[in-house]
């Protein structure tokens, strides 16, 4: 049995439906069964838990073999981390698939050290571990579909700056390689995208796509954390994401690597195979 821990997110669910598409048994952590409808999928029993919960963890842990986890960026990240891990332990020690980010433990921002002493607990913990590392998403790019559909120009405080942009659906290929599969343990998996593209490049390759001219806008990141703020997000969180895009914004983020096309056996998903992928939702 494999448990997946943080099922209802970007990355937890793609994981979840591709180990279902192999037919693997497998366990989906959820906070509520019914407001989960989409993982009622072949070879997936949901159950509920939650990661501030440790007697949650040891129930959803039984008879488990290996675990991927991933949480969302949040203040209580360590200690979420942490009660799985010890969680873990008490269950008998299974393989955990940890997912972490490139640049964990060397960028000085809130996300990426807590990735880094998470990290590091993992490693230092006894467990059977595999760490994934990958840069930012395809898939982000979705939370200014609203602003390409009606203004044609999306918002961010990222400059010139190149990033090695990866597919969800490929670190989700990782991961069930890695979740299926022998000879993980004690590895570090760096994955990106096949390319290294400016914003400037995203919308051009979106106005090819889409057929319609769309602008990259650069703004500031004082203007990036008021828009979030606005938008909801939490202060701590909006902080957090701030220092995320500073980073990004240093061109630091540029490298790629050929990890996915080594454990899956085909190359990443270019920036255009998204867009293509998901006019639908831009247009």
């Amino acid at each position: 049995m494999i448990l997946v821990v943080g099922a209802t997110g970007t990355n937890g669910r793609e994981v979840v439906k591709q180990l279902s598409a192999r037919g693997v048994p497998v366990r989906a952590l959820v906070r509520s069964a019914e407001k989960s409808p989409d993982l009622r999928l072949p070879n997936v029993e949901l159950v509920r838990g939650d990661l501030g919960d440790p007697p949650s963890l040891d129930a959803a842990l039984r008879g488990v073999q290996k675990a991927f986890i991933v949480t969302a960026v949040d203040q209580r990240c360590v200690e979420w981390f942490r009660n799985f891990f010890e969680a873990a332990k008490r269950a008998g020690g299974p393989h955990v698939v940890k997912f972490s980010g490139m640049g964990a433990g060397s960028a000085d921002t809130p996300v990426m050290n807590q990735h880094g002493e998470t990290d590091e607990m993992l490693q230092r913990s006894g467990l059977p571990y595999t760490v994934l590392r990958p840069n930012s998403f395809h898939q982000n790019l979705l939370w200014s579909a609203g602003s390409i559909k009606g203004q044609g120009a999306f918002y961010l405080p990222l400059g010139d700056a190149r990033q090695s942009l990866v597919d969800v659906r490929d670190i989700a290929s990782v991961a069930a390689e890695v979740l299926t599969g022998a000879g993980h343990e004690g590895q570090v998996y760096e994955l990106t995208g096949p390319e290294s593209l400016s914003y400037h490049d995203v919308a051009a390759t979106l106005s090819k796509v889409l057929g319609k001219p769309v602008r990259y806008v650069p703004v500031s990141l004082e203007a990036a954390k008021e828009s979030m703020l606005k938008a909801g997000m939490p202060e701590w969180n909006a902080a957090a994401v701030t220092d995320l895009y500073r980073a990004f914004a240093t061109g630091a983020y540029a490298r790629t690597t050929d990890t996915i096309a080594r454990l899956t056996g085909r190359p990443p998903r270019s920036f255009e195979q998204f867009a293509r992928d998901h006019a639908d939702a831009f247009r």
